[in-house]
């Protein structure tokens, strides 16, 4: 690290400079990500699109993609009540 009083090279672990004895910044610890929490909040992301798109098609939204509705809705085709 080079002091930023008289730009002389000391090594990471000094606290002072040793050429003009003025104190040295200290780094800044680096964040470490944490896997995680990054799996946990796409997760969370996935479930949000995925139940915003069930409610949107439960309201009778249609959307650009996907196969349309059966005719006459899916509990009387399920039923075999549809001809």
């Amino acid at each position: 690290m080079e002091c930023p009083n008289c730009g002389t090279y000391n090594p990471p672990d000094r606290e002072v400079c040793w050429r003009c004895d003025k104190p040295l910044p200290t780094p800044k610890p680096e964040k470490k990500r944490n896997p995680q929490q990054a799996a946990r909040t796409w997760l969370y992301v996935a479930i949000a699109i995925f139940l915003i798109f069930t409610l949107l098609q439960m309201c009778g939204v249609r959307l650009p993609f996907g196969a349309p509705p059966p005719e006459g809705g899916l509990l009387l085709q399920g039923l075999g009540l549809l001809v």
